[in-house]
């Protein structure tokens, strides 16, 4: 990991900064342990916003699925592909969460299936 001169642009390994120790640039910045916290900061920003894309993603593939369970021309076996999509997409981005994926996405699947296809799919 790297921390970036504010001025310059060049970059310093972070293990420069352990012990309270600074690093001077070659452009004269003065680059210390709260360059690092900001560092820090920004990281858990950009995977927060990282999170939010993946998120999305996936409430636009089970969005899709539910508009499929709900037109009853779809064949049933299209509609499982594309829950079965869903699930695996979920494990690829979210690989600690698919307990959750279970509780919100699957409980939602299963309710329109009753509902609009007037049967219980597992």
């Amino acid at each position: 990991m790297a921390v970036t001169c504010p001025r310059c642009g060049r970059q310093y390994d972070i293990t420069l900064f352990q012990f309270g120790w600074t690093v001077t640039c070659d452009c004269g910045a003065v680059i210390d342990e709260s360059h690092v916290e900001l560092f820090r900061s920004i990281e858990r920003i950009l995977a927060s916003a990282e999170d939010a894309r993946r998120a999305e993603e996936l409430r636009r593939m089970a969005d899709e699925v539910c508009r499929m369970i709900l037109d009853e021309r779809l064949p049933d076996v299209d509609v499982e592909i594309a829950q079965n999509r869903v699930r695996e997409k979920c494990r690829e981005l979210f690989p600690d969460k698919l307990e959750l994926f279970e509780m919100i996405y699957e409980s939602r699947f299963r309710r329109l299936w009753e509902q609009f296809r007037n049967r219980i799919k597992d």
